[in-house]
């Protein structure tokens, strides 16, 4: 066959492992098998692996050969995510991140509405209650808030929507700087997350859209407000959520 280059090698690899011809815990041909598979030299072969690194399909430790994890959509997209990052670094990529997070997330609470279970309002109240409890801790109650759109991700039961909240509003809700007030703006935060389990225990899909909203559309204008701030007056970088 032509010769191709490492990230053809990986794609067609990585079609090995999602197809079962490798399957997890499998060894990855060695370099001079794979070589002679693809008619390339060894750097073309470590550069695949390479990749397949980065999109946690293999696992590599020195002196062993590399093996296939289990692939998961939450792993692919992560590895995918190192990509498409560089699109949400400026503002207009960020601002199409946030329209398509409160199309989401809007929904998928609309359908917790009718959906949730009383184990599912367990876990949202115990995240509600972390985050009380860390109203000061500033990493604390970030994972606390992460923990609770989490969550609402995890509610309809669709991979799907547990890997895009994994891959991009985790990172996205990590990321941003604190505002000046950021024991009141947590407040604010945890307030909003008991009124959206208000309305979902009550099965109001309105209300619980109008809060998440509310939610949402806050802390964008709170982001925003922060970052045209001048310099001189510019809060911590300290990191805030949602």
């Amino acid at each position: 066959m032509a010769a191709v280059d490492g990230a053809e090698i990986a794609r067609l690899i990585a079609e090995d492992v999602h197809s079962g011809v490798l399957q997890p815990g499998d060894m990855i041909p060695s370099e001079r098998d794979l070589c002679v598979r693809f008619n390339v030299g060894r750097t073309a072969v470590r550069e695949a692996l390479t990749t397949l690194e980065a999109m946690n399909l293999i696992s590599q430790q020195k002196g062993f050969r590399p093996r296939v994890l289990a692939p998961t959509l939450s792993h692919v997209m992560a590895g995918a995510a190192e990509a498409v990052g560089y699109f949400f670094r400026d503002g207009e990529g960020m601002a199409h991140l946030e329209q398509a997070r409160l199309f989401l997330e809007t929904s998928m609470v609309r359908y917790a509405a009718q959906h949730v279970t009383t184990a599912q309002i367990a876990r949202l109240i115990a995240a509600i209650e972390a985050g009380d409890a860390a109203i000061d801790d500033a990493t604390a109650f970030r994972n606390a808030d992460v923990l609770f759109h989490r969550v609402l991700a995890e509610i309809p039961g669709n991979p799907i929507f547990v890997a895009l909240h994994d891959t991009f509003v985790d990172r996205l809700m990590r990321g941003r700087a604190a505002p000046p007030d950021v024991q009141g703006h947590n407040r604010r935060i945890n307030d909003e997350h008991k009124a959206i389990t208000q309305a979902l225990v009550a099965k109001d899909a309105d209300a619980a859209v109008a809060a998440l909203t509310r939610h949402l559309t806050r802390n964008y204008t709170v982001y925003v407000h922060n970052a045209l701030t001048p310099v001189g007056g510019r809060a911590s970088t300290t990191s805030m959520s949602d």
